[in-house]
């Protein structure tokens, strides 16, 4: 599984290489110029210790993801796409994965393997073993925005304006309009409390849709499973 496209919408809105101090609770907010909103904005999203995302991206590839992550790489969550969903989590350096029978039907290279593995597995957690690194990264919120810093630097021309404020789940917002190779990302900041980004829009592009983050600092609890079957047994 790939990273969505979060992080390089991410990339478009917020691109900055200097981050400075943690978000502000400035009430003038929706005030400033969108450079100044940029760097509180990201300062308060690298702030946050956990926070959950609720991905809905449409186009040609279609996937819906609701995930739970924390600074210290643990989440929790699910991922559908093309019709498959599966369970994911992570947690003490260790990768997991319930997916559902379609998963298996997509990926097994053939019906009649998917049904064995399927019955090998039944209802429990699959470990996915070793060498998961870029399921490690999508799933560690310190990763994820290092991306932010890393991706952003270069020779892209991007433009941001400061649109109209609104109000995202009963907070209000300012919302920062960024155009960048042909692609339009419309991000909704909070100007109540810390400047966390609430909601973003990517309405053009090869992937448009829409991520949603919440639950910002809220304990994300990850237990291991007890009985998972190993990834290895199953493709040995």
């Amino acid at each position: 599984m790939r990273k969505s496209v979060v992080a390089a919408a991410l990339v478009s809105a917020l691109g900055v290489t200097v981050l400075s101090a943690c978000g502000s609770e400035d009430d003038g907010l929706a005030s400033k110029s969108p450079a100044e909103i940029k760097d509180e904005t990201v300062a308060a999203m690298r702030s946050a210790k956990s926070m959950t995302l609720d991905l809905q991206q449409t186009g040609a590839e279609e996937m819906a993801m609701k995930l739970s992550v924390t600074k210290g790489g643990e989440c929790t969550g699910t991922i559908t796409t093309q019709g498959a969903t599966a369970e994911i989590l992570r947690v003490d350096g260790t990768s997991y994965m319930k997916p559902d029978s379609k998963f298996w039907e997509m990926n097994a290279g053939s019906p009649e393997q998917a049904q064995l593995i399927e019955s090998a597995v039944g209802d429990r957690w699959v470990d996915m073993g070793a060498g998961q690194e870029d399921f490690a990264s999508f799933c560690d919120l310190d990763k994820m925005l290092e991306d932010v810093d890393d991706e952003g630097k270069g020779d892209k021309k991007e433009k941001t304006e400061k649109g109209d404020e609104g109000e995202v789940r009963g907070t209000p917002t300012i919302t920062l309009i960024a155009k960048e190779d042909g692609e339009t990302t419309r991000v909704h900041v909070a100007t109540e409390g810390e400047p966390y980004i609430l909601k973003m829009e990517m309405v053009d592009g090869d992937e448009p849709g829409t991520a949603e983050f919440s639950g910002f600092n809220e304990k994300v609890d990850v237990t291991a499973p007890a009985d998972a079957v190993s990834l290895d047994e199953l493709s040995g």
